[in-house]
């Protein structure tokens, strides 16, 4: 005699794991079928110099988005990012070029200046209890006048030649950026998924009340969110700044959106608690396959735009959706 309910609790798990592991590996599969048509599409897209170029363009604005990760997966946003990409590039290349400060130092102080900011961040959308949307967009506008005023809005060029190695060098044939884009990748996978403390941002995005029961110190991973987003928008405006060695106060302007339509596209949901690293990278590399094809098959700039924009609405409405399955 068959036993029904045994026969439908497995049926459950079976359904709920596929389930599971579509919802948050379904942009690897659409990244592969993209890839697919772009092949067929362009003889231009498989060639190696192209590849490598989809590459590179992905690798910061990917190790920005990772640090979007961690602030979305406990269920908060930072608005900021852009405003910490210009003060980086502006005030990094100030120091190098007006003040003369040797690159290292340069590189400590702009980091610590990015650590402080993701320090205010977290104090004001934790402690003080104002929503993240809020606090961080403040904060943005507070940084972007400091850094006008410094520079008056105008570049800051000169930085040595050695310097843009960062982001246009190269070891063998990869490209340096794409190979340290790969490098935070993997530590912050193994990071995230084989310690306690990585894990415990799932935990608090997941369920802060339970978190705080099983000993979390859930306001410390919420500021330590937004330090680590700091962080890797420091990384990824250092990385942008090399490329042209010069300093410039709008060079993560219109990154906010792409960064934001990586994170959930990989897989973050939006109200925390889930989320995959590598989902982000191959999230970024999806966008910039979308812009890489668009331009050799030249279609308008400004499309890219609409596309990007109706891919997040229907990623958002995805994971929206499936809270209420």
């Amino acid at each position: 005699m068959i036993d029904v309910k045994a026969f439908e609790a497995k049926s459950n798990k079976f359904k709920g794991g596929f389930k599971s592991f579509f919802n948050e590996w379904m942009i690897l599969f659409l990244f592969i079928f993209l890839v697919a048509i772009s092949c067929l599409s362009s003889a231009k897209f498989r060639t190696t110099d192209n590849i490598m170029n989809i590459l590179r363009q992905a690798s910061f604005i990917s190790i920005i988005a990772l640090g979007e990760f961690f602030v979305i997966l406990i269920a908060n946003m930072d608005m900021s990012i852009t405003s910490i990409i210009g003060m980086t590039s502006i005030f990094f290349a100030g120091l190098v070029v007006n003040a003369g400060v040797p690159i290292f130092w340069a590189i400590v102080i702009v980091f610590a200046l990015s650590i402080s900011v993701g320090i205010i961040n977290g104090l004001l959308t934790i402690y003080g209890h104002m929503p993240s949307f809020i606090a961080t967009l403040t904060v943005m506008n507070i940084i972007k006048g400091i850094y006008f005023i410094y520079s008056k809005g105008l570049p800051i060029s000169g930085l040595p030649d050695s310097f843009n190695f960062l982001g246009a060098g190269y070891i063998g044939f990869i490209p340096f950026p794409v190979i340290l884009m790969l490098i935070v990748a993997i530590t912050l996978h193994i990071f995230t998924q084989h310690t306690e403390l990585g894990r415990s941002f799932y935990a608090v995005g997941g369920n802060v009340e339970a978190s705080k029961l099983s000993g979390i110190n859930v306001k410390f991973i919420g500021v330590l969110a937004f330090v680590f987003s700091a962080i890797l928008s420091c990384v990824g405006a250092l990385g942008l700044t090399s490329k042209t060695l010069s300093g410039n106060v709008g060079i993560g302007e219109n990154l906010l959106f792409d960064v934001m339509t990586i994170v959930v596209l990989g897989g973050t949901s939006l109200t925390g608690g889930r989320g995959k690293v590598f989902g982000v990278v191959i999230g970024a590399l999806f966008l910039q396959v979308i812009s890489n094809i668009m331009i050799l098959m030249s279609i308008n700039s400004y499309w890219q735009w609409v596309v990007k924009g109706i891919i997040l609405v229907v990623v958002v409405l995805i994971d929206s959706n499936s809270k209420h399955d």
